[in-house]
C-alpha cells in the first residue's frame, strides 16, 4: 500500500491529507492548540476531583486535563503538585484532554528517566516529548509512517525533514496534487454524502452518538425493491465506513439501513460494513443489529472529530475560527500569486475579533512572510461573503 501525506501550510493552520493508494482515508487539522494523544506533559495538578477519584492538571490548553488517581497515588498530587502525564486522548468541545500518569511510546512503557531531568529544570506547563511543532505534532496522530510527504509552502521543508527522516519529502503546488484538498475538505464537512444511484448517507453528529441514516434515492435499472435496496444498502456500507474514518467519527455509531428484512440480507450488509471497517487503524468493533433494525459501531475516539475543528458546535456552517484561517490562507495564495501589492483583508466582525485576538500570532506571522503589514477593516453589514482581499 502506498501512503502519502499531503500538508496545505497556511498561516497559522496546517490541513493534511492521508491518502492510501491515492485516496483520501484521514483529514486532519493542526493549529498547536490541542496536545496530540502520545505527547508528554509537565503538568500541575490545579484542584483535586474526590468524588471522581482523579485530578484536574495544567497543561497548557484551554481546559485542564482529567487525571484519574490510583490510590497509591493520592499523596503526591495534592494541589498546585508537579507531575508527567501523557495524553491519552484529546480535548473535546467541552472536555479536557484524558490523562495518564503511565508513560509510553507506541504503546511500550519505557523509563522517563531524561524526561524527569528535562522537568526538573522546567515550569509547567511545558510539553516534553516530542518537541512543540505543527510537524511533530501532526506525526503523532498518522496511522503509520508515510512514504511521502507533500507540503505546498517550502518554508516548513526543514521542520518535516527532522520530524520524517526517512519519508520522500517535496514542495509541490496544489494544482500538481492527485486530489483536490479543498474539495475533499468540503466533502467530508458536508452533513451528506452522495451514493451511486442518487442515493445518499445522513450523518448527525449528536453529543451522545453519531447517528447515519440511508437514503436509497430512486435507483435506475430493473430488479424488485428489495433487491434495489439491497443493492444501495451494500454500496452505502463501504461508504459509511469511508466516511467514519475521513471524518474522524468515535464513540457509538448508529446507522439506519433501509428496506433491509431478513436475515440473509442483513448478514450481507453486516458483511460487507465489516470488511471495510477492517482496515481502519482505530479498530472500530461492529456490535450488531439492535430490535429497531439499526446496526450499532463502536469507534475509540482519541482523537476530535474534524467537524469539531472546522464547524460550529451543532451546524453545519463553518465556525469562526475556521473562516479566520480560510481568510488568511486565501490572502496568502493571492500575495503569492502578486507579489508586489499591499493588502487589506476586510472582515465581517466575528472575524476581526478572531485576528486581533486568539488568531493574532496567526496574522502577524502572515505579515512576517510577506514582509509587510496588512491592513484590517471591518465589512459593511449586510454583505453576504465572511470576508474580502483588497489590493491596495
Amino acid at each position: 500500500m502506498r501512503r502519502e501525506l499531503l500538508i496545505g501550510a497556511g498561516p497559522g493552520e496546517w490541513r493534511a491529507a492521508w491518502l492510501e493508494d491515492g485516496v483520501a482515508v484521514e483529514l486532519y487539522v493542526e493549529r498547536g492548540e490541542l496536545r496530540p494523544v502520545g505527547s508528554i506533559h509537565l503538568g500541575r495538578v490545579v484542584r483535586r476531583v474526590g468524588g471522581l477519584a482523579a485530578a484536574l492538571v495544567d497543561i497548557g490548553e484551554e481546559r485542564p486535563g482529567f487525571l484519574p488517581v490510583r490510590a497509591s497515588e493520592t499523596q503526591r498530587l495534592d494541589e498546585g503538585a508537579r507531575v508527567l502525564v501523557q495524553v491519552q486522548r484529546e480535548a473535546q468541545r467541552d472536555k479536557g484532554a484524558r490523562l495518564s500518569t503511565r508513560l509510553a511510546r507506541h504503546g511500550t512503557p519505557f523509563a522517563p528517566d531524561s524526561l524527569a531531568a528535562r522537568a526538573a529544570i522546567l515550569e509547567p506547563p511545558a510539553q516534553l516529548d516530542p518537541a512543540p511543532g505543527f510537524a511533530a505534532a501532526l506525526a503523532l496522530r498518522l496511522p503509520a509512517s508515510p512514504d511521502r510527504v507533500v507540503i505546498d509552502d517550502p518554508a516548513p521543508l526543514p521542520e518535516l525533514r527532522a520530524v520524517f527522516p526517512e519519508p520522500d519529502i517535496a514542495h509541490q503546488p496544489v494544482d500538481l496534487w492527485p486530489i483536490d484538498l479543498d474539495g475533499v475538505f468540503a466533502a467530508a464537512l458536508a452533513p451528506s454524502s452522495p451514493l451511486p444511484d442518487h442515493g445518499r448517507i445522513h450523518i448527525d453528529e449528536c453529543r451522545a452518538a453519531v447517528l447515519i441514516d440511508v437514503d436509497t434515492g430512486t435507483p435506475e435499472g430493473g430488479g424488485s425493491a428489495p433487491q434495489a435496496a439491497l443493492a444501495a444498502n451494500l454500496a452505502a456500507a463501504a461508504a459509511v465506513a469511508h466516511a467514519i474514518r475521513l471524518r474522524q467519527l468515535g464513540g457509538g455509531i448508529i446507522v439506519d439501513f433501509i428496506g433491509l428484512e431478513g436475515r440473509g440480507p442483513r448478514d450481507r450488509v453486516r458483511d460487507v460494513l465489516a470488511a471495510a471497517l477492517a482496515d481502519d487503524p482505530a479498530r472500530p468493533e461492529l456490535l450488531g443489529w439492535t430490535r429497531l433494525g439499526h446496526l450499532e459501531i463502536v469507534r475509540p475516539r482519541h482523537g476530535r472529530p474534524l467537524s469539531a475543528a472546522m464547524l460550529e458546535p451543532g451546524a453545519a456552517r463553518k465556525s469562526t475560527t475556521a473562516l479566520a484561517f480560510e481568510a488568511l490562507r486565501a490572502l496568502y495564495r493571492e500575495a503569492r500569486a502578486h507579489p508586489a501589492a499591499n493588502w487589506r483583508l476586510v472582515v465581517v466582525p466575528a472575524i476581526e475579533a478572531a485576528l486581533r485576538g486568539p488568531q493574532a500570532a496567526a496574522l502577524r506571522e502572515l505579515e512576517t512572510r510577506l514582509g509587510r503589514t496588512i491592513a484590517l477593516a471591518r465589512m459593511s453589514p449586510g454583505e453576504a461573503a465572511p470576508f474580502d482581499i483588497v489590493a491596495l
